[in-house]
């Protein structure tokens, strides 16, 4: 017999399987119906679901095979019909050669006809499948077939809906959002009760059984809404204590509707947790039992007047005389069995009119009421004349007559409906059960010793416990909880609860240790648990996992705080730390030591080899200085090749002697990059961290300042800063700057320059100019860039003055719509603001809420240096205002290098041409033959060029001849305010 081969995606197949979580799981109703229906739709005796595991096939569902729960996976048809997406039908097992021989087909259960649909979960996999099996050979039509996809695909997503049930269960319940669940269930009431017993939610099966409108319910005392509050009830005083205590329970209590009536209801009521363990209301299903009710008490009723009489209405009775044999049925009991009024029956025939399956049970009852003189109350299934099947509670007594037994009495009811209510109930309060019982992931009772008594299963996987196992053990054995930092052990939540008689919740880093060893992060809580008198008898311990939300947390703390290259710190969190050692220098005038380092041949490095090399140079100078520097020492990454070694508690003289140890590593160091080997030098500046310093950037400053020192003394050196009249005058020039800057932005004195671009072949009507900023001092005086761009940089106020003349620009433009053509306007953004993604944010946001048309015209200029410090930041921020429609121009470009290699990976659209390569264009043949250079690479990726610089006509004429698109320069424009370039820009007004 040919095996079934294995599917191609076997192993996702069964992993797939067992997410499902249902194998060997309890039968399951929805599924059993389905294949009820598939063997009746189909006419066949047996129908399967079969799940095909990795060696056997095992039914979840089975109908026909009573008795068989599994099958070996070699004889299995499913594992054939899992190799397709269509039904597998085969017609005559034993004529086809696959099947002819299988152990299935040649004995028990004798299968000739099979068909099976697969079981396809969403992912795709096919774990199973709905079959039918006729004992004879046969074919289905199409509308069985298509039946029988359709019941597939429905036990597919009822299988698939439990697991996500499963996995979504708490969330489902947090804040009892199973209101909608409690919504379904309109044949019952349902209330929601807060934790002072108030109701503040009922569902429509409560108004329908009440006669109260929602809005009169809500507000209502529990115990006056249901009861009406009757003083002394017994009834009040059940529910009050169950409310009090915060205690679920079941009670069957008598109501009283908006009109006055009473109805009787079955009402469970369970407790609702929150997190911390608190009790914030109750849950209530409310099942109307009045029929029961009345029909209990007419049995009752009609079991004391048979003893004389034989009949109440709805309840048939019966008497029999063991004498005679006579067997009386009331007009009731004639009724029920559906016979006529004159029938007399005999006690043979009374037994055929029970179903087959409940004639022994009752001839059982029978012949031992007989012997010992006893009673029987069951409930059977009964026939009646025309073969219909209903469920009937029987009863019957004895009667004695001088001490022995004459006879009995007994009385029959219909109780289909009120079964098939009782069968529908038990199914749904499971359902809320299942729903309550998973609010929380983990739950731990204890006694008031702290012993267990019980656990879920959450609780179980957690502590790697059975709840067996646990049970009677001390809870810090099976709950071992510690402090994730320190690693001591924490307060047993239990004990403090109970000893402090309140819920009591564990520290933030708490974790627990499995019994397996592994540990999780945790939040708990733990409440007293109290019996009816108030006295505590326990506790329940309520947590969760909580060890991704910690890894995440740590994640991102740790990301926020280093460099992403080096994993050194990153500049903000070096600034933090040097505002502490400042602020305890003022405290105590303690010393500490500041290393400013910065790389003497990165950009040679950087240059030859792209940009993989540098950063793999950058990541071994960290790993350098880590080495290097003392334990409680802190080493940064300011950004590109500057680092800072931050050295606490060390005077500016021991602080050199550890710069020379650095610098003497640095003078072994070799970088090896394939064949190529580079030696890279540090310049390094030191300068003292203590009470002459108001702020971390003045220590900066003072670093920065010695290492340029340094760098300007031949390189490869260690230079101590000093504090000298000139430095110190320095410093305090550059502060002043920054609060002048900002007096600046806060009154609006910058102002907008603008230099026009003019095509170079052919006339344009359109503008194109580059925007370009001038600050008006204190003294109306207006000063350039160059006089305060370098503080701004260094004080990273550059964002905030893009930010402006980026908005500046746009909204004069905005301004301008229909009355200057405008081809291009070039903005400048500063180092600071490529690499600063607040910047980005911002811009963004402005370039997105604005006209289509203007961003078409816009054009924002970085510079090599920018990009090449910022690769990342700079490659994603030109990627995106791209999308917008917005130009961007690589400017000075050539001044680098390695120009040509930043072209491969940022995508621009337009060359600035470095005007060093401009100006002796004519008599330099190695400067024209540089442009003429960058004019063919950019002709080759499709960009456009302008030459900055352009001063006399004879230089212009020679880039023209060259290719280069435009030329910018006092040839054609000397700078002037953007505000009067565009009002004399300005079309006249159409005249009529």
């Amino acid at each position: 017999m040919p095996s079934a081969p294995l599917p191609d995606n076997e192993r996702a197949r069964l992993a797939a399987l067992a997410a499902l979580h249902v194998l060997d799981t309890p039968p399951d109703p929805e599924l059993d119906a389905l294949v009820r229906a598939a063997a009746e739709i189909c006419g066949t005796p047996i129908s399967l679901i079969s799940l095909i595991d990795a060696d056997r096939q095992w039914f979840k569902a089975n109908i026909g095979l009573e008795g068989v729960s599994e099958t070996p996976r070699e004889l299995a048809f499913c594992a054939h019909a899992i190799l397709d997406s269509a039904v597998l039908e085969v017609t005559d097992a034993s004529i086809d050669t696959r099947f002819s021989d299988n152990a299935l087909v040649l004995g028990a259960p004798d299968i000739r006809f099979y068909a099976g649909t697969p079981l396809s979960l969403s992912t795709g996999e096919r774990v199973g499948t709905l079959c039918v099996i006729d004992t004879e050979p046969k074919t289905l039509d199409d509308t069985q077939r298509k039946a029988l996809s359709a019941l597939g695909e429905v036990a597919t997503l009822l299988m698939e809906g439990r697991r996500r049930d499963r996995t979504e269960v708490r969330r489902v319940t947090a804040g009892l959002s199973a209101r909608a669940l409690l919504a379904r269930l309109t044949s019952h009431g349902v209330l929601m009760v807060d934790a002072r017993g108030l109701v503040t939610w009922v569902n429509e099966g409560f108004c329908r059984l009440s006669a109260y409108a929602v809005e009169e319910a809500v507000g209502q005392a529990l115990s006056t809404l249901l009861l009406g509050a009757v003083p002394g009830s017994e009834h009040v005083g059940v529910l009050k204590k169950a409310l009090k205590n915060g205690e679920g329970g079941r009670f069957e209590l008598p109501c009283l509707s908006r009109s006055g009536d009473t109805y009787w209801v079955d009402l469970e009521m369970q407790p609702v947790l929150g997190d911390d363990g608190g009790l914030q209301g109750f849950v209530l299903l409310q099942s109307d039992i009045s029929r029961r009710k009345a029909d209990e008490l007419a049995l009752r009723r009609s079991e004391a007047l048979l003893n004389r009489i034989g009949v109440v209405a709805g309840v048939g009775g019966w008497s029999l005389d063991l004498a005679s044999g006579d067997l009386i049925w009331t007009e009731q009991t004639r009724r029920l069995h559906g016979v006529p009024n004159d029938y007399v029956p005999d006690v043979d025939h009374a037994i055929e009119f029970y179903a087959p399956e409940a004639r022994p049970v009752i001839r059982e009852a029978l012949d031992a009421a007989i012997q010992d003189g006893g009673s029987w109350d069951l409930e059977l299934p009964m026939l009646r004349s025309d073969g219909t099947v209903f469920w009937a509670h029987v009863t019957g007594t004895a009667e004695t007559v001088d001490g022995k037994i004459a006879g009995f009495l007994g009385a029959f009811q219909d109780i289909t409906e009120r079964r098939d209510e009782r069968l529908e109930l038990a199914r749904e309060r499971e359902l809320l059960q299942v729903t309550l019982k998973s609010i929380g992931d983990a739950v731990i009772t204890t006694d008031a010793q702290a012993k267990i008594t019980w656990m879920n299963p959450v609780a179980e996987r957690l502590t790697g416990w059975s709840k067996e196992e646990a049970h009677g053990v001390l809870l810090p054995t099976v709950f071992p909880v510690f402090h994730e930092e320190t690693g001591e052990p924490a307060v047993d939540p239990v004990q403090a609860c109970i000893a402090e008689e309140r819920v009591v919740g564990l520290s933030r880093d708490t974790m627990l240790r499995a019994r397996d060893g592994r540990e999780y992060g945790i939040q708990d809580s733990a409440a007293p648990i109290r019996d009816g008198d108030g006295l505590i008898i326990g506790a329940v311990l309520v947590f969760h996992d909580v060890s991704e939300q910690r890894r995440l947390g740590h994640e991102m703390r740790y990301r926020a705080m280093h460099d992403s290259l080096t994993s050194l710190f990153n500049r903000s969190e070096l600034e933090a730390r040097l505002q502490q050692a400042l602020d305890q220098a003022h405290r105590d005038d303690s010393v500490h030591a500041l290393m400013f380092i910065d790389l003497d041949q990165f950009k040679v490095v950087n240059d030859t080899c792209g940009h993989g090399a540098g950063d793999h140079l950058l990541q071994q100078v960290a790993g350098l200085l880590k080495s290097a520097a003392r334990s409680g020492d802190i080493v940064a990454r300011l950004g590109g090749d500057e680092f800072v070694v931050l050295l606490t508690g060390c005077t500016p003289e021991q602080a050199q002697r550890l710069a020379e140890q650095v610098s003497e590593r640095f003078e072994a160091f070799r970088f090896q990059h394939g064949t190529e080997r580079f030696r890279v030098g540090a310049s390094i500046g030191i300068a003292p961290v203590d009470a002459r310093f108001a702020d971390p950037d003045a220590v900066l400053v003072a670093a920065d300042s010695a290492c340029r020192n340094a760098k300007e003394q031949g390189r490869n050196r260690v230079v101590l800063w000093h504090d000298s009249d000139v430095a110190i005058r320095a410093r305090s020039e550059e502060s002043q700057w920054v609060s002048r800057l900002e007096r600046a932005l806060d009154d609006e004195r910058f102002v907008l320059f603008a230099q026009c671009i003019e095509p170079l072949t052919g006339a344009s009507d359109e503008l194109h100019a580059e925007v370009l900023l001038r600050l008006r001092d204190e003294n109306d005086q207006l000063l350039a860039p160059a006089v305060f761009l370098s503080a701004a940089e260094r004080f990273h106020l550059m964002p905030r003055i893009d930010r402006w003349v980026l908005g500046e620009v746009v909204d004069s433009m905005r301004d301008l719509h229909g009355s200057v053509s405008v081809g291009m306007v070039c903005v400048n953004l500063s180092g600071r603001s490529v690499g600063d993604r607040a910047f980005h944010t911002d811009a963004l946001g402005l370039l997105e809420a604005t006209d289509p048309w203007i961003c078409q015209r816009l054009c924002l200029e970085i510079t090599e240096t920018a990009a090449i410090t910022h690769m990342a930041d700079a490659i994603a921020f030109v990627q995106r205002v791209r999308e917008l429609g917005v130009r961007v121009a690589l400017d000075d470009f050539g001044a680098g290098a390695s120009s040509f290699g930043y072209l491969k990976s940022l995508p621009v659209d337009v060359l600035k041409i470095d005007g060093q390569f401009v100006r002796n264009l004519l008599d330099d043949p190695l400067d024209a033959a540089t442009v003429s250079s960058f004019v063919e690479v950019a002709r080759v990726l499709g960009l456009q060029t302008v030459a900055e610089f352009v001063e006399n006509a004879e230089i212009a004429e020679r880039l023209r001849a060259m290719g280069v698109t435009y030329g910018q320069g006092y040839l054609f424009h000397r700078p002037e305010s953007w505000a009067g370039l565009l009002q004399r820009l300005v079309l006249p007004a159409p005249t009529h």
